[in-house]
């Protein structure tokens, strides 16, 4: 059998253009789910379009399936990505021309868009679905594997529905998975950002992970899809309606993941220690950060020790959290130590945990560090972050044998960080409890998988140092603190965040930023209370109920699993279709 379709070039303009307008619109209806729109109600519909081009439309002239698709499935992908990361534009503005930040924002959305151009190319053709016909035709039989009995009898369509929604379901949630790994990882925005409203849905993250919703999603979405065009053709049939339980699955589905959250949300830790921490946020602006006039810079380096003081010699505090390289100069540095030990630390007991940098003398070597001290330097702990960002912390090629992004880019980036090779947690100690300190510098936050390897038994706290002023008044912030809620729900963990710039606060083992336990609870993020922005300068106190034996939790102990098997699933299908299509035309 020919893959291709009737050709479509006689077919008049509307017709014609009508499948990428539908892509196009599935792109723009997902963006809005996520920061600072926060519509996320349309995170259940926005891929019909998207299915309605991709099923029912006719390829262009000796054009094959799988290749419209995925031109179809592109075009709604750089849709959403270009609406969706508009934040890139602002790397002109660091770098001093706009046309970097349009570079920025173009090559990534197009990168990016590759993912859902496969999953395009996949949905129409291995999980294509074709609506019930009075009088099915042998190739359609040949399609879509279904029998003539199959297509008539009772269950028939609905049983063909829910195989559609498992392989469009895996074969999303595979490639989500994909796009957080590939080339160092990106996965930014996956459809379990858009829940967050609804926090209720999220819970089962603690079993499938972040990443395992793009699986259940793209399954509504499908049975959604489906169970409307089902309905309008009975109807237009005017025969009796079909049982619809691929619709009653979808709703079970939904039920199932309300209810395990419904107990998660409402069962409280039995055994908890406090611990009172404060995040400051200094607000520094990236020219005063890399300012050259040494009073910009010492002005920096006594603020922040003028507000940390006033506030231990004030009230007790048990940890004490400053943003990413939040003062301007190396740890190792003699300046830097005498200003601790003597300026800072010294006659007060509390734990300061620090982004800084650090530069190993020896090995010429410059880090972007956590450091954790207590009394003095001696003392200290330090985490060297370990998944540098490409084109921020270090020129991808650099030396190598691919210099074109050195060409490019080595004038501004300079030197690169070297990765550190630590997965231990640090250690604070309160009344003579250790409570591990998850360390994640920046982007770190994004990477579910490499989050939970700094889980282990007894009270832990995911601490966040990040440093967003790159992006100035732009939405990459919210959106990167969004991401930062799910490690917590996926880990059981507690998250204290703080940034330079915004967003700051604290977020429960629920992936909630309100204060639960208080009877009048406030949301833990530090914000202008008559504006609500978060890009300010300030402090946050609040008093953390950390469990004294938090659970280990599925997503803890095997990861990604449930996504990677599902990818597995639609590259299984993927291979039986292919193998089918092969018979077929020589059979």
């Amino acid at each position: 059998m020919n893959e291709a379709a009737p050709a479509s070039g006689h077919l008049p303009l509307p017709k014609r253009a009508w499948p990428f307008a539908a892509a196009v619109t599935s792109g723009l209806l997902l963006a809005p789910c996520f920061e600072p729109w926060n519509l996320s109600g349309l995170v259940w519909i926005w891929p019909a379009p998207l299915f309605a081009a991709l099923w029912f439309s006719p390829p262009p002239r000796g054009w094959r399936r799988w290749r419209w698709g995925f031109v179809l499935g592109y075009l709604a992908g750089l849709a959403f990505f270009l609406t969706s990361l508009t934040w890139f534009l602002r790397v002109g503005d660091v770098i001093g021309t706009v046309f970097a930040g349009i570079g920025a924002w173009i090559g990534i959305c197009a990168y990016l868009a590759l993912y859902p151009a496969a999953f395009g190319a996949f949905a129409a053709t291995v999980g294509r679905w074709t609506p019930h016909d009075p009088t099915p035709s042998p190739d359609l039989e040949k399609a879509h594997f279904l029998s003539p009995s199959r297509q008539a009898d009772l269950f028939g369509q609905s049983i063909d529905v829910l195989r559609i929604a498992m392989l469009n379901g895996a074969a999303w949630c595979g490639l989500e998975w994909l796009r957080g790994v590939a080339l160092t990882g990106f996965p930014w925005n996956g459809l379990a950002v858009a829940l967050l409203d609804h926090l209720m849905l999220l819970q089962f993250a603690d079993v499938i992970g972040a990443c395992g919703y793009g699986f259940v999603l793209v399954f509504c979405a499908v049975i959604a899809f489906a169970t409307v065009i089902r309905l309008i053709r009975e109807i237009q049939e005017r025969k009796r309606l079909r049982p619809h339980f691929d619709f009653a699955a979808g709703v079970a589905v939904v039920i199932f993941l309300f209810l395990y959250g419904l107990g998660r949300m409402t069962t409280p830790p039995p055994d908890t220690i406090e611990l009172r921490a404060r995040i400051l946020q200094l607000n520094v602006p990236l020219n005063e950060k890399w300012s050259e006039d040494d009073d910009v810079l010492r002005q920096i380096v006594y603020d922040y020790r003028d507000l940390t003081r006033t506030f231990v010699e004030t009230g007790r505090h048990d940890l004490v959290i400053w943003p990413e390289s939040a003062l301007p100069g190396h740890f190792s540095y003699d300046w830097v130590q005498d200003f601790f030990n003597d300026q800072l630390l010294a006659g007060d007991d509390f734990w300061l945990l620090s982004g800084m940098e650090d530069f190993d003398f020896a090995k010429e070597e410059i880090y972007n560090t956590i450091v954790l001290m207590r009394g003095d330097t001696e003392s200290y702990q330090m985490y060297k972050k370990r998944h540098l960002v490409p084109f921020g912390e270090f020129v991808p090629g650099r030396g190598g044998w691919f210099p074109v992004f050195e060409w490019l880019l080595g004038w501004f980036i300079t030197d690169d960080f070297t990765p550190g090779d630590s997965l231990e947690p640090l250690v604070l100690e309160i009344e003579d409890t250790a409570i591990g300190i998850i360390p994640s510098i920046c982007f770190e936050n994004t990477l579910a998988d490499y989050t939970r390897r700094f889980v282990r038994r007894g009270p832990q706290l995911i601490v966040n140092v990040t440093n967003d002023a790159w992006f100035f008044g732009s939405h990459e912030p919210a959106q990167h603190f969004a991401h930062a809620r799910l490690r917590c729900i996926e880990l059981r963990r507690p998250m204290a965040r703080a940034a330079n710039t915004g967003v700051s606060g604290f977020i429960d083992e629920r992936g909630s930023t309100w204060d639960r336990h208080n009877e009048n609870g406030f949301e833990r993020v530090l914000r202008d209370v008559e504006t609500g922005d978060t890009e300010i300068r300030g402090s946050l106190p609040a008093t953390l109920h950390l469990a004294t034996d938090p659970p280990i939790t599925i997503y803890a102990r095997i990861g990604d699993a449930f996504s990677i098997g599902m990818g597995l699933l639609a590259l299984f299908a993927t291979g039986l279709w292919g193998w089918k299509q092969s018979r077929d035309r020589t059979g």
